[in-house]
Parts: structure tokens; C-alpha cells; sequence
């Protein structure tokens, strides 16, 4: 609670917050479309199967030609599969249609998988290491991986390099979120998940597609973009909180000096008395010498049963979310167009979230989500059963955007309650859990929309059924509005397991900033 009052008396959100937005959160835009790559990248274009045996066609009489639009058995006569130039992909690349054509979605969960493995390792190098140093060797890493990637020789070096790519991405999304919360004030909180870096991330990566489509530019482009950001280095300072909690008291102070330089207002007289008592407190908690791990956040029924739901609600959250994003070449009209506007939608409700964070709750506003969501999934189900292919493309589109406005809104307000949850010391590791199961769910997304020949019906059940069950699961959540972020364990444990709060003294509580 200490260093939440240092936060504020140096002003919560400023010029350097302004600074943490464009180096932490900046990068979240390259995230986003490393992570959505597949969106593109595994997409197949037209293509033909023209008889090698055959006389000389020319491509329009096999463009028209749907028979010559057949995969090849060993019945049939053997053929040349020609595609479309209109877009290069993996599928193209490698011929990964007909019975290779799995292997894209192979590709995707593989991918999914590496951030699985990254949010695991980046919530512990975070706390174990630091939020700086994890957070920038992830940012360089991706960038190789991704200019790496981009001269794939066969599917399976592209395999690889997409999981080491997801690895980076997995570190990254744990690190920034709680690494720029750690410097904003109270009430403040909310804009971390109300600035639509992600989105805009998706939506440049939809434009850029669209311009230069082929898999391998895209790849060295988004390795590129990278480099501005490498000189965040030079700027942002290492967590003020966790250098606190780890007994780096002096450190810790020069961070609050830097705050206070950039903000133009004077630190407390106090402050590194204020930081010894968190470090002095947390070395009371840790007397044993133990690092904290992942067993942690489920030491106690009262952290435990908190840590489960936010896990399960993130896995549903992330596959309704990327099984609509990585499905967006199953909607009707222009691919770039779908990706464009799946993305463009969450702008206004990412934006609208701070707003209602602040009155309502997290809580609240993630179940006001999900019943959105749930509602135009199932909205889904039923025109699609019962309204003629012909006239349900645009209902249909407008019901998946709506899908994925209300799933984009409850995540934006279950990463603000994930991270409030938790202590300093154990709060990467709890958003790492959270952003680890999520991986799970991204891990399953790519077969949701996989098969039935288009049939949009069971997806979408899956899909509403989801929310809906994350919406009364959210009901027993304790909501985080207004709360201050803890920095230790704050207690001791009794013999129940719970986790007891240490009271603070009065004369500390009372002390003027």
C-alpha cells in the first residue's frame, strides 16, 4: 500500500506514464499481429488441379473449370496444383491443401502452444529476474524469430519458428500488463486494458496484408517494426514495486526520482522509509528464504479458488476470441476486410471499458460482456439454421463482430481484475497462470472452425455456450474497484490455509505524503 502512495503523490498517470505507454505498450501492436499472423498467413488461395497429361490450358478456361478443382487421389489423373496470384500463404508455400491441409491448423496450436510455455516461463522470469530484463530479451527474441521465419525452407522450420515466436509473444503479453500497472495510480487502473494498442495492432496487420500479401514480407516487415522500440531500454526503469519487495531499496528510489523528474512534482520526504517497510515486511513473509512459484498462487482456499475460475474463464475467453479471429476467412466477404473489422470493433468497447471498470466493477462489466456475447453467438447458430445461405452472409458477419466486441470487452476487464488480485510479489505469476491457460483455450481455437464444410451452427453453440458459463462463473468473483494493489502476501497463514492480513499500524497508515 506504500508504494501506491508514493505512485500518487508523484502523480499517477503523467509524462512518464506517458513514456511506459509508448515503450511497454507500444509493442503490444507487433504482438498482436505476430500472434494473428495465421489469420493470414494460413489461409489457402484458389487454386486447380490441371493434368499434367493435358493439352495447353489457359488460365481463365481453368479458373472456370470446377472439376479441374479436385485434390488429387490415386484414381485420378495426375496434376499440377496451380494457385491464384492474387496472395502467397504457408498453404501455397508448401502445398498444405487436401489431405496436408490439417497441417495449418497444426501450425496454429503449435504456435499457441509456444505462448503457453512463454507465459509460463515470463511470469516466473518476471518475478524471479525482473519485469525489465524479461520484458526486453523477449522483445529482441521476437524480432529475430520472426526475421528467422521468414526464410523458412520447409513447414516444419516454420513450425519451429512460429512456436518460438509464440514463446516471445506468451512472455510479453505477462510482462507488459502488470509491468505499466505497477507505475499508474489508482484510479487510473482501468486504461491499461481501455487503450486499444492490440486492436490497432490487428488492424495495421490487416492493412499490411492486404498491400504486400505474402507470408514471408510480413514476417520481415513486423521484424523491422520492432526496432524502435528497442530504445525503451535507455528510458524505463526497472518495476519501483519490485525492486521494493525485493529489498532493493535504493534502486527502487531512483526509479521514484526519474518519476518524479519527468512529472514535475517533488517525491515524498519519506519515501525510502516507506519503501524499507515493504521490503522489511516482505523479508518477514520470506524469512524461510523460499522464492515464490507458481504453487503460490494456489497456497490457501483464498487465493486458490480465485486463481482456478480466472484460469478457466481466460481458456474460454482466449478460444472464443481466436477461434473467431483465426475462423475469419469462414465469413462471408473479403478476408482482409473480416480481420479488419474483428479487430476495429473492440475499439469502442476497449475504449468504453475504462469508463465502465471505474463505475460498475470489473466484475460487473465482465458479465455485462458476456451476456453480449453469449447472446450473438447463439444469434449465430440461428440464422444460420434457419435462414437461406444466400441472405445470411451480412447478418451473420454483424452477429460474429458483435461476438467479438462482447469477448474483447470482458477480457479487457478480467486483465485489470487478474492482475488487482494479485500481490507484487506473486502478480506476474498469477497473470502468467491466467495468460498460460488462456493458451490452452488459443491451443483449441484453430479446430473450432476447422471442419464441417462451412456449417457455422456447432461453432457458434460452442462459442455461446462458453460465455455463458464464464458469465456465472463471474458472478463469485470478488470484484477489485477501488482496491489498492498489495504489494506482499500480507500475512501469515492460518490453519485453515487462508491467507490472514497483517494489519498496517496506525501511525504508518496515517503518514502524510
Amino acid at each position: 500500500m506504500h508504494t501506491d502512495d508514493i505512485i500518487e503523490a508523484v502523480e499517477g498517470m503523467s509524462r512518464f506514464q506517458i513514456l511506459m505507454v509508448v515503450f511497454i505498450f507500444g509493442p503490444k501492436m507487433l504482438m498482436a499481429w505476430g500472434m494473428l499472423m495465421m489469420s493470414f498467413a494460413g489461409t489457402t488461395p484458389d487454386w486447380w488441379c490441371v493434368p499434367a497429361t493435358a493439352p495447353s490450358v489457359d488460365e481463365t478456361d481453368y479458373m472456370n473449370n470446377v472439376t479441374l478443382k479436385l485434390c488429387p487421389t490415386s484414381d485420378n489423373i495426375t496434376c499440377q496444383i496451380v494457385y491464384s496470384q492474387d496472395k502467397n500463404t504457408v498453404a501455397s508455400e508448401w502445398d498444405l491443401i487436401c489431405d496436408q491441409n490439417i497441417l495449418k491448423s497444426i501450425i496454429t496450436s503449435v504456435q499457441m502452444a509456444g505462448v503457453f510455455f512463454g507465459a509460463l516461463f515470463g511470469g516466473q522470469s518476471a518475478d524471479v529476474l525482473g519485469r525489465k530484463w524479461t520484458y526486453f530479451i523477449s522483445l529482441v527474441l521476437q524480432s529475430g524469430f520472426n526475421l528467422v521465419a521468414a526464410f523458412s525452407v520447409n513447414w516444419q522450420m516454420f513450425t519451429v519458428l512460429r512456436f518460438l515466436i509464440g514463446m516471445t509473444i506468451g512472455s510479453l503479453l505477462v510482462v507488459s500488463y502488470p509491468y505499466f500497472m505497477e507505475f499508474i495510480g489508482r484510479k487510473w487502473r482501468p486504461i491499461a486494458s481501455a487503450m486499444p494498442v492490440w486492436v490497432t495492432g490487428v488492424c495495421v496487420f490487416a492493412l499490411s496484408s492486404w498491400l504486400r500479401p505474402d507470408w514471408s514480407h510480413q514476417h520481415i516487415i513486423l521484424a523491422a517494426l520492432h526496432l524502435p522500440f528497442f530504445a525503451g531500454w535507455f528510458f524505463v526503469p526497472e518495476s519501483m514495486r519490485w525492486l521494493a519487495v525485493k529489498g532493493r531499496t535504493d534502486e527502487a528510489e531512483k526509479v521514484v526520482d526519474q518519476m518524479s523528474r519527468y512529472n514535475k512534482r517533488q517525491k515524498p520526504t519519506n519515501t525510502l522509509q516507506l519503501l524499507k517497510q515493504v521490503a522489511e515486511e516482505e523479508q518477514k513473509l520470506r524469512a524461510s528464504g523460499s522464492r515464490y512459484t507458481y504453487l503460490d498462487i494456489y497456497r490457501g482456499w483464498s487465493i486458490c479458488w480465485k486463481s482456478l475460475v480466472i484460469q478457466f474463464i481466460w481458456m474460454c475467453m482466449s478460444l472464443v476470441y481466436y477461434g473467431i479471429s483465426f475462423g475469419a476467412v469462414r465469413l462471408a466477404g473479403n478476408l482482409y476486410l473480416n480481420i479488419f473489422l474483428l479487430a476495429v470493433v473492440e475499439v469502442p468497447t476497449t475504449v468504453l471499458t475504462f469508463f465502465t471498470n471505474n463505475k460498475f466493477g470489473r466484475k460487473w462489466t465482465g458479465i455485462g460482456f458476456f451476456a453480449v456475447a453469449t447472446s450473438a453467438a447463439f444469434g449465430v447458430a440461428i440464422i444460420a439454421k434457419t435462414v437461406s445461405k444466400d441472405e445470411q452472409g451480412v447478418i451473420i458477419n454483424l452477429l460474429a463482430l458483435v461476438t467479438k466486441l462482447g469477448v474483447g470487452g470482458a477480457w479487457a476487464a478480467y486483465g485489470l481484475l487478474a492482475s488487482e488480485t494479485y500481490p507484487t510479489v506473486i502478480r506476474n505469476l498469477g497473470y502468467g497462470a491466467a495468460n498460460s491457460a488462456a493458451r490452452v483455450g488459443g491451443m483449441i481455437a484453430p479446430y473450432v472452425f476447422a471442419g464441417g464444410d462451412g456449417d457455422l451452427v456447432v461453432p457458434f453453440v460452442i462459442v455461446g455456450s462458453t460465455m455463458a458459463v464464464c458469465g456465472v462463473l463471474s458472478v463469485v468473483m470478488k470484484d477489485t474497484k477501488d482496491q489498492p494493489l498489495a504489494d506482499t502476501m500480507g500475512g501469515q497463514v492460518n490453519t485453515r490455509g487462508d491467507v490472514m492480513m497483517v494489519a498496517i499500524p496506525e501511525d504508518i497508515e496515517n503518514t502524510k505524503l
